[in-house]
């Protein structure tokens, strides 16, 4: 996936889960820089200081992916990796999963860790709302009263999303574009407006749509 379309989350969330008296407390929220996801795990771990781990991975991504994860103390992969692949699995960059461990006297297991801290990372990234992001260009259509609503039919019709039109001498119909449709709008607002409808390029936005429970 290139960076013109990626997943991310849209908000910060934490949830707690009990296993075998064992409190975990994940954290998952978006990031936009490696010391972004510094800064969240010191301050979670300034939260609860008197727990004895912090589990962290995040991933951030441009032309490439970086990330990062630690088992902070855990058995080796039992917790870091299990929670890294939450967030790989879900292909969600731009993200960071934090889980703090209380421990509740009885041991796990490797096999438990890894379904709880798994389990944790997964209700965290659930709670986050998970969002397909597409970079648009932003399009202002300029068009007549008259034809104004039919163009607004035919690009919701041809699934192009849009803002409430701009009202003046002549509306102004905002429209988000990929780059790969820009021929597609353009011909649609000649064609239905009869070659009068005029676009001007206003810059690039970013465009988030929920991923359903069906669609992961």
């Amino acid at each position: 996936m290139n960076r013109d379309e990626w997943i991310t989350l849209s908000i910060p969330y934490e949830v707690k889960v009990t296993e075998k008296k064992s409190i975990f407390i994940a954290y998952a929220a978006p990031i936009h820089s490696q010391e972004e996801a510094e800064g969240i795990y010191l301050r979670i771990k300034k939260k609860y200081p008197d727990a004895r781990h912090h589990v962290y991975a995040w991933r951030i991504g441009k032309d490439t992916i970086l990330e990062r994860h630690s088992d902070a103390g855990e058995p080796a992969g039992t917790a870091g990796l299990p929670v890294l692949e939450v967030l790989r699995k879900s292909q969600i960059d731009d993200a960071i999963i934090v889980v703090t461990r209380y421990f509740g006297g009885i041991l796990l297991g490797t096999g438990g860790l890894l379904r709880a801290y798994t389990k944790s990372a997964s209700l965290a990234v659930s709670g986050a709302i998970p969002v397909a992001c597409k970079c648009c260009n932003v399009y202002n259509i300029n068009v007549s009263y008259s034809n104004l609503e039919r163009i607004r039919y035919i690009l919701k019709k041809n699934n192009f999303q849009m803002e409430e039109p701009h009202f003046g001498t002549d509306p102004i119909l905002p429209v988000f574009c990929e780059r790969q449709r820009e021929e597609e709008l353009f011909r649609i607002s000649q064609e239905y407006t009869s070659g009068e409808a005029h676009i001007v390029n206003c810059g690039k936005h970013v465009v988030e749509t929920r991923i359903s429970e069906a669609e992961k």
